[in-house]
């Protein structure tokens, strides 16, 4: 399942992602000076997303002592949350798909237990809204229509059977229907809320998530991003990847600034390499891109800053990790003025549950934004389907 330094099912787990982008390593929690983070106790931390599920084991001394990754498999059910949650009207497959996940945990408990009795970790879980929901047996049917609530985003509890026994975990609490709690966990491991200066982070997956923040506000928003930026209809290119040879497109005179492949790729598409790309694949990027980067630029809207204010952005993921910002920002997707202060994140979601585990909470109010319902949003959006033209 090897390909260089990625493996092949990767959709930003993280979990082989260190501070420096040499060979693949096992997520390291260190800080960018090396001092390890330690812990009061052997730690259990589990990110669910809609693509992949990842686990790592702690030790006190912060080392990783073993790590588990498998695609959600309630994949089978669709690729992205809306499927899912139509999926869910039926009880059968909402039951289906708890038990799914709650199986996949299991295994990686069980594996655990070979290097720490899982019985003195404490557990902990981050993931979107939706798969909270899920993974509590809960219909998620209210998340998908308007006004999009999420009456269960509180800080929970969910028992894991595993080697016999049942093992209680925590769930972060999420911020709204569409900001959950990988995104809290993604503000604790970026630590927006202590600094002095406004940061921003961004999760750039299946589920487009941005969050904005410093020691006294806190504002958090997402947008859908679906499969685009794994390949879309050509599923399998990795995202980081996606960008980058859309710019080469671009660069090369290949596609126009409208995402138009030209004469004699727009029916058949382009090879560059063994990746092939079509005119389908372009449109869903643009789509994509397009709502990242007004959402983007609302955020700061509403928090009355410029670029300028922003200290850092810190791309989450394995997609953050392999994105070139001189790539993103060159097909329109990261702002200009955005571009020269991103920092890859890794896999902020269980680098904040473990935050979590050690008892930092957010405890700034968020102001959560509904970008449908932002007056500007339309232009902003359309205005940035085009990619910049190069000269």
């Amino acid at each position: 399942m090897k390909t260089g330094n990625r493996c092949t099912i990767c959709t930003g787990c993280g979990r082989c992602f260190g501070e420096v982008k040499e060979d693949t390593k096992i997520l390291s929690f260190e800080h960018p000076v090396g001092e390890k983070k330690t812990v009061s106790s052997s730690v259990i931390l589990v990110d669910i997303g809609t693509t992949t599920i990842a686990m790592v084991l702690i030790a006190g001394n912060g080392e990783v002592l073993d790590s588990y990754a498998v695609l959600n498999p309630q994949g089978m059910y669709g690729v992205d949350v809306i499927s899912r949650i139509a999926a869910s009207e039926d009880p059968e497959k909402l039951a289906s798909m708890r038990s799914l996940v709650l199986d996949e945990i299991s295994k990686g408990i069980k594996k655990f237990s070979n290097a720490a009795d899982p019985a003195s970790c404490k557990i902990c879980i981050s993931a979107n809204t939706t798969m909270t929901y899920l993974l509590r047996g809960l219909s998620p049917e209210e998340l998908g229509k308007a006004p999009f609530k999420a009456t269960h985003i509180s800080e929970d509890t969910v028992s894991i059977p595993a080697c016999g026994k049942e093992y209680e975990a925590s769930i972060l609490p999420g911020f709204s229907a569409f900001v959950g709690s990988d995104i809290y966990a993604g503000v604790l491991a970026s630590k927006l809320c202590t600094s002095d200066k406004y940061k921003l982070l961004c999760d750039l997956g299946t589920n487009g998530e941005i969050a904005l923040g410093n020691k006294d506000h806190l504002y958090v928003t997402a947008t859908a991003a679906g499969p685009a930026f794994e390949g879309g209809p050509c599923k399998g290119i990795w995202g980081a990847d996606m960008i980058s040879l859309t710019s080469r497109l671009l660069k090369d005179g290949y596609m126009d600034s409208t995402g138009l492949l030209k004469d004699p790729y727009f029916d058949e598409g382009i090879d560059i390499g063994n990746v092939h790309i079509t005119q389908d694949s372009v449109r869903a990027l643009q789509l994509a891109k397009g709502a990242i980067y007004a959402g983007i630029n609302i955020i700061c809207e509403r928090a009355s800053i410029s670029f300028e204010d922003i200290d850092e952005v810190i791309l989450a993921g394995g997609f953050g990790y392999f994105l070139n910002p001189a790539d993103a920002s060159s097909i329109g997707l990261i702002p200009d003025g955005l571009s020269s202060k991103c920092t890859p994140g890794g896999n902020t979601a269980l680098k904040g549950a473990l935050c979590f585990a050690e008892g930092e909470r957010v405890l700034q109010d968020p102001a959560v934004i509904n970008l449908a319902e932002e007056p500007s949003f339309n232009d902003l959006y359309m205005n940035a389907l085009n990619f910049p033209e190069f000269l």
